[in-house]
């Protein structure tokens, strides 16, 4: 169990697990199997672990009463999330959006200090765990809505072939963050799907593209368009391939570059600011976009890169004052969620760090402490698209929101 406490800016944690990182080996190009349970440090061996400085700085941007409310806010939140998960371990939504959304739950949770197997809500989590790895195809796919077989069929109909893209890339993500506090046979468990996750996302990233910008990228499992790949999928497979690689699974460094190529490429001088795609469809602009631009290129090293400190700025201007409201950056204004943006966004600008940080953060939590519904949750999304996929889905992104100064998800940690 984690026990988290702000006084005068520091945040002090006592950490049941730590994330094994392994980069030294696998930048050498040389393959090396996923560690065993034995081969991670433990709570024994780890013991109190004090946060790194930028972690202190990041929480002196609000006062200890403030953090007690944010902390207070999130137990609420979190009690109730709980209060919701079904007997088979998931979090409700719609079918196309599983195990996704039960994903972002758990990540949820374990941005907080929640542990699988520990603590008050230990052993939900571990039935989420199962839950996910359940919903994992024969091909690798990590969906519950999506084509079964041993080879990935493009033949589906765009709904499932845009769901299960990102339900594929958030969940193996989320088995790849709980593998580091899993032991015995459940972390066996895991090991065999994360690798039959990364066989499946190699797979899509060589699929052919039409056009030569679009290297590198992720996109739907149906062929909707000449547009093969986007910074939404992308930025979750890229997270995925990083925390499965920092964990000691044997992912090329070739995959990762183009990858982040391929970011970098969507970058708009026009506007300022990461967009959707690359070419015509530059002018697609979201908040969302712009904060997983600036996470993709901190998780490469390029912490301080011109694009992302100009897409901080533009987050600036397009700021979250106005909660659930959509911005309408084009004359195609559906590609902004509010909660999806936020939660990008946020974790983004928690990597800038300095100015964007104190900025952008206190603004955050002012707006979402005063939308926070009576049960602990928050109200579900209010672009069409998103809104039927509930408010398990929207509390989970704020939760992650909340918890990114936590800094106890390796994959966002700084």
């Amino acid at each position: 169990m984690l026990f988290i406490g702000r006084q005068h800016g520091w945040i002090l944690a006592t950490v049941t697990v730590v994330a094994c990182t392994v980069l030294g080996v696998m930048n050498s190009g040389e393959s090396a199997p996923p560690p065993s349970p034995a081969d991670r440090p433990d709570a024994a061996s780890v013991g109190a672990v004090q946060p790194a400085a930028e972690s202190d700085d990041a929480a002196k941007v609000l006062s200890p009463d403030e953090w007690q409310r944010v902390d207070a806010a999130a137990q609420r939140a979190l009690t109730w999330l709980a209060g919701q998960q079904e007997s088979d371990g998931a979090f409700p939504s719609l079918d196309v959006g599983q195990p996704g959304v039960t994903s972002l739950c758990v990540l949820a949770f374990m941005s907080h200090g929640q542990m699988p197997g520990q603590g008050e809500y230990g052993e939900r989590l571990e039935r989420a765990a199962d839950f996910i790895v359940s919903c994992q195809k024969e091909n690798g796919l990590v969906t519950l809505v999506g084509p079964d077989g041993p080879e990935i069929s493009r033949s589906v109909v765009h709904d499932i072939g845009a769901t299960a893209a990102y339900n594929h890339g958030i969940s193996s993500l989320a088995m790849s963050e709980l593998y580091g506090s899993t032991e015995g046979d459940k972390a066996a468990r895991l090991r065999t799907a994360i690798t039959k996750s990364l066989r499946a996302t190699l797979e899509m990233q060589r699929w052919p593209k039409d056009r030569a910008a679009d290297r590198g990228g992720w996109r739907y499992l149906n062929d909707a368009n000449d547009m093969d790949s986007d910074l939404s999928v992308t930025g979750w497979e890229l997270k995925f391939l990083r925390s499965s690689r920092n964990a000691g699974f044997d992912v090329p460094k070739s995959a990762i570059d183009e990858a982040v190529a391929y970011v970098r490429r969507t970058y708009s001088k026009r506007y300022g600011a990461f967009a959707y795609a690359v070419g015509p469809t530059s002018d697609l602009r979201s908040r969302g976009m712009a904060g997983a631009g600036i996470l993709a290129l901190s998780h490469a090293g390029f912490h301080n890169a011109p694009e992302a400190k100009q897409s901080g700025d533009w987050i600036l201007r397009n700021n979250f004052d106005r909660y659930n409201e959509i911005m309408p950056f084009t004359r195609i204004s559906s590609i902004d969620r509010y909660h999806y943006s936020l939660f990008n966004c946020c974790q983004g600008m928690y990597q800038l760090g300095g100015d964007y940080w104190e900025q952008f953060f206190p603004r955050v939590v002012e707006t979402l402490l005063a939308n926070q519904q009576a049960d602990g949750s928050w109200p579900a999304e209010s672009h069409f698209y998103d809104a039927p996929f509930g408010n398990c889905y929207t509390t989970a992104l704020v939760l992650l929101t909340l918890g990114a100064p936590n800094d106890l998800l390796p994959i966002y940690q700084r």
